[in-house]
């Protein structure tokens, strides 16, 4: 069986304010969910509460890591964001799609190809700490300064 080549297209994004939903709520559409944060040395200064850290410089080479944790998690909807969620973000996102299928376990591959969808962040954790960023139930470790000044 031949890889699905996803493209740009493919990808969908949610706004802040859907993923903010999916914390009062304690559950997206699909059940489960998890943030992963491509950002590298931009992760400091806050991030998503409870998000899975994987940065894109080595993003390739912790996959295998990434795709363990959404299974034993039983993750159903992973969204994928970094500063502006327009380079890292999509990109990474890609890598994920289109190397499921290369993925040598049986029942984690099966998993990982019925039960995920598979969103972007719009505007990334830029965006996010504007709307987000003082609220403690959704963001850790916020530096307010260095979003002001920093950016």
């Amino acid at each position: 069986m031949a890889n699905k080549l996803y493209s740009l297209s493919d990808l969908k994004f949610i706004k802040p304010t859907t993923l903010r939903s999916w914390f009062t709520q304690k559950s997206s559409p699909h059940g489960k969910f998890c943030i992963v944060d491509v950002r590298d040395s931009d992760f400091v200064g806050g991030h998503i509460k409870g998000c899975y850290h994987y940065p894109a410089a080595n993003f390739h080479y912790t996959l295998n890591d990434l795709y363990l944790q959404i299974f034993n998690d039983k993750v159903n909807d992973v969204v994928f964001h970094c500063a502006l969620s327009q380079v890292r973000g999509p990109s990474s996102t890609l890598k994920f799609l289109r190397s499921i299928d290369d993925i040598k376990d049986p029942e984690l591959k099966t998993y990982l190809q019925n039960n995920i969808h598979v969103y972007i962040l719009k505007g990334g954790f830029t965006k996010w700490q504007e709307e987000y960023g003082n609220d403690n139930e959704v963001t850790e470790g916020y530096d307010k300064e260095i979003w002001e000044f920093g950016s």
